[in-house]
């Protein structure tokens, strides 16, 4: 097909051999993506994943660092989100205690 619209739109004749090679690339990108976004399933209740993320806001025209405490059921992708001023053992325990 793709031999086909080369002739027709460009007049350019080339093997399928060349075809394959100069789409290689591009059957790797997507390839790629393809197995980047497959979603791991696990059964209600079974994973909770959690983490911190850092972001620089403006607080009363202030620029502050933020602390995101992020988690995230395995199964539903349900978010929990807190915000706190530190990454602290404190805040590790006051975040699963609210997502749970």
């Amino acid at each position: 097909m793709v031999r086909q619209e080369l002739v027709a739109e460009h007049g350019l004749m080339a093997g399928l051999r060349t075809v394959k090679r100069a789409c290689a690339p591009y059957r790797q990108k997507l390839l790629a993506a393809a197995l980047a976004t497959v979603r791991f399933e696990t059964p209600p209740g079974w994973q909770l994943q959690i983490d911190f993320d850092e972001r620089r806001v403006a607080i009363a025209g202030v620029p502050v660092r933020v602390h995101l405490f992020v988690a995230t059921l395995g199964h539903s992708r349900r978010l929990h989100v807190r915000v706190f001023r530190s990454e602290a053992q404190g805040s590790w325990f006051a975040g699963i205690e609210g997502a749970f």
